[in-house]
């Protein structure tokens, strides 16, 4: 009846959509109860999930579930197809694999962990030379249109000192099949062919044939409140990872990821180190015993008439992949299914907090944005200050707090996390002060947020844009006279008029959103030179970031007899700023006392 070139699933397919019609006519007022309930009971039988099958030869396992089909290299475990409805959509030499600093998974041992009928997970172990251990899993369950995938890594106290860095699980496919990037509803678009990309202005950045500039790093995004990214094409396929929970995520809710780019070259990091300050201290150095377990995340296959289309199915696919989590078929020691809930109440001097201050859970000892080698949760409070984080793995946390237009965070050390619910109560911020607030600039909140060009899409060229010489009045301007980065070599000036005669110390504080390429920023009161600073490089500037990058907080404290009765100035000096080099500011505020 059917060729050999017709994928099972097709077959399955119609012999539901005749068993449907068979339904429709059997149910008929004229049919006979027994008719109807023959339909009703053979509805079930036809449409049953396929059974998870495996193929195993010397070099290659296939995993087949009857809709998805997927092989690998028994090797170096690449991913070399994918196939939905029989179709490869990684098209030639398209495959999928984890990359980490100075290793690759050449040379691992393939074993079937699991089987089962409805359930098949394989693993790939590589023992690198970087002093990590690497344990790659797959799973493919019966009925799902993509499987998922995790990552266990360990480190023993035997070995020396492993410096954990950037790991990346990708996926490289065919750019006649895969030309659009999928980030969130705001960040998409059309992805050049690689034919295209010939005049390279730094990495991965582009000048276009049109005077555009095509770069990777436009792409690139924060991780709150998303879960899912990928890339689609005209021909009706999409691929895209969907990530359930951020908890196995380096860096917190203001880390921002790479995702997706020509080639095309769909991306998971596990451990991005992309936009972190080459300044920061970091729990990276492994010497310990220590494992982690990263995932699963799921690799959604979608079909779909549309990008569109493609795109509202794939956030779909996620919603339903964020409620199953934890995920109760894994069946890891590294993977509790017990999880805890804490709930409480955040009160900044005794009021609540602004709605949607951020509430971030993680280890104590190191600055939050600069940890990966353990597990992160974070939520906003509501608008009387509470909040809820869910499905925590027990052990013992610092509570960390930012927002509510504060520079400094809260802290709350030794949260126990045990299974269940606890509430945490109601826990009162308190920020330090250091006098007298005599004016602020911007709304703290580690962004640039109410600056000029901050609601600009993310752009190389977008640098170029900001003065290089700024007056700005307080009582006048506002914040949107300031721009999101300064970064050119000149100065920007700060106008007040001070009334009051300050007998102690006064303090600038410098919120700092992002700061490329280490500029030398000589600050200024009246004249009179407070602090040189260098603040290192996260990359935001010259990568397109707009909101930011690694948060710093700078406090500089000076003699209030340098301000004035009358007309004041603070300048901020910008000297030796190289191309692509600037500082990108939350806020400026100064007291005294």
């Amino acid at each position: 009846m059917f060729g050999h070139d017709v994928h099972p699933c097709f077959i399955a397919a119609l012999w539901r959509r005749m068993v449907t019609d068979i339904f429709l006519i059997a149910c008929r007022p004229i049919a006979s109860m027994r008719r109807c309930l023959l339909a009703i009971l053979l509805l079930p039988v036809l449409g049953r999930s396929q059974n998870v099958s495996v193929k195993e030869s010397a070099t290659s396992i296939q995993l087949d579930n009857g809709m998805i089909a997927v092989s690998f290299n028994k090797k170096n475990a690449d991913l070399n197809a994918l196939s939905l409805h029989g179709v490869n959509v990684l098209g030639k030499g398209g495959r999928a694999y984890l990359l980490a600093p100075d290793f690759n998974m050449n040379q691992s041992i393939c074993s079937i962990v699991s089987k089962t009928d409805s359930l098949v997970d394989i693993s790939f172990l590589h023992v690198a030379s970087n002093h990590f251990t690497y344990d790659l899993h797959y799973v493919l369950k019966s009925g799902d249109q993509g499987l998922y995938c995790y990552l266990l890594e360990s480190h023993s106290a035997k070995d020396s000192v492993g410096n954990y860095g950037q790991t990346r699980w990708g996926i490289r496919a065919d750019e006649s099949v895969f030309d659009y990037h999928l980030v969130r509803d705001s960040i998409q678009g059309p992805m050049p062919k690689m034919a295209e990309l010939t005049h390279e202005v730094q990495d991965w950045t582009f000048l276009m044939p049109d005077s555009s500039y095509y770069t990777k790093y436009n792409y690139a995004d924060y991780i709150e409140d998303r879960y899912v990214h990928g890339m689609a094409g005209s021909k009706g396929f999409g691929l895209f990872v969907i990530n359930p929970s951020h908890e196995y995520l380096n860096g917190g809710p203001t880390k921002q990821y790479q995702n997706v780019h020509s080639t095309p070259f769909l991306i998971n990091m596990f451990n991005c180190g992309h936009f972190l300050s080459d300044q920061r201290k970091g729990d990276n150095l492994i010497r310990d015993d220590w494992k982690k377990l990263n995932g699963p995340f799921f690799l959604y296959i979608a079909q779909g008439k549309t990008i569109p289309d493609l795109w509202n199915k794939a956030k779909g696919k996620a919603q339903i992949e964020q409620g199953k989590w934890p995920y109760t078929w894994m069946n890891h020691p590294e993977y509790p299914l017990t999880r805890g809930v804490a709930k409480g109440q955040l009160l900044l001097n005794g009021k609540p907090t602004l709605v949607n201050t951020r509430i971030v859970l993680a280890a104590p000892g190191y600055d939050w944005q600069a940890q990966s080698r353990g597990y992160i949760y974070d939520a906003k409070t509501k608008t009387d200050g509470s909040f809820q984080l869910n499905a925590i793995r027990p052990g013992t946390y610092t509570l960390y707090a930012f927002g509510s237009n504060q520079t400094k965070e809260f802290q709350q050390a030794n949260i126990q996390i045990v299974a269940g619910k606890q509430d945490l109560g109601k826990l009162n911020w308190v920020p330090a002060k250091q006098g007298v607030t005599l004016w602020q600039i911007g709304q703290a909140d580690r962004k640039t947020t109410s600056f000029k060009l901050a609601d600009h899409k993310r752009a190389y060229d977008l640098m170029f844009q900001p003065p290089a010489q700024l007056d700005y009045s307080i009582g006048k301007s506002k914040d949107a006279d300031w721009y999101y980065a300064q970064t050119k070599e000149g100065s920007w000036k700060i106008r007040f008029n001070n009334s009051k005669q300050w007998n102690d110390s006064a303090c600038l504080s410098i919120a700092v959103a992002g700061c490329a390429r280490n500029p030398q920023l000589d600050v200024l009161v009246n004249g009179k030179t407070i602090k040189t600073l260098r603040m290192g490089n996260d990359a935001s500037v010259y990568r397109s970031a707009v909101a930011g990058g690694y948060y710093q907080l700078k406090e500089l404290i000076f003699p209030s007899s340098y301000l004035v009765q009358g007309n004041n100035t603070i300048e901020l000096r910008m000297v030796q700023c190289k191309p692509g080099a600037g500082i990108m500011y939350d806020a400026i505020k100064l007291e005294a006392k």
